[in-house]
């Protein structure tokens, strides 16, 4: 297996993982079931989407030496919150596929040299593949009880 195929392999198990989760809910279950203090599964899902998004659209920047940006965290996931919060569930599901697919993409077009060790490029995907990990025991607990 080549390190491209390994890196997509990891991606699609997370995101798998999500999805099967993400499942288990609709529009009326995943605005009641809360994630953290202030996000119920949808405000979730809509900071995948912004955030994969993202990923994929500066995948092709940092692969050609870009710097990543630095961003104000809590400044953007409050407008990411504000900007998805009255978009339904079951809109955001498709969006948030739609982005994985389109960072696969970009990681295919990537040379897989820039893949291998600790390049920025790699260090850029593995930031946004460890997200899935990081909300993970929130979303796993609340799609158990669903």
């Amino acid at each position: 297996m080549n390190v491209r195929d390994a890196i997509e392999q990891r991606f699609q198990k997370k995101a798998m993982r999500m999805r099967q989760a993400l499942e288990r809910f609709n529009d009326e279950s995943a605005e009641r079931e809360k994630v953290g203090p202030n996000w119920n599964v949808r405000d979730l899902v809509g900071h995948y989407v912004f955030w994969i998004t993202e990923a994929s659209d500066r995948m092709p920047e940092i692969a050609a030496g870009s710097s990543q940006p630095d961003y104000e965290l809590d400044r953007i996931n409050a407008d990411v919150f504000r900007k998805y919060r009255n978009m339904s569930y079951v809109m955001l599901l498709p969006q948030l596929r739609a982005a994985e697919e389109a960072l696969l993409k970009h990681v295919r077009n990537v040379d897989p040299q820039l893949l291998i060790g600790e390049t920025p490029i790699r260090a850029w995907f593995d930031t946004h593949l460890d997200h899935y990990d990081n909300h993970w025991p929130s979303l796993k607990a609340v799609a158990d009880r669903a």
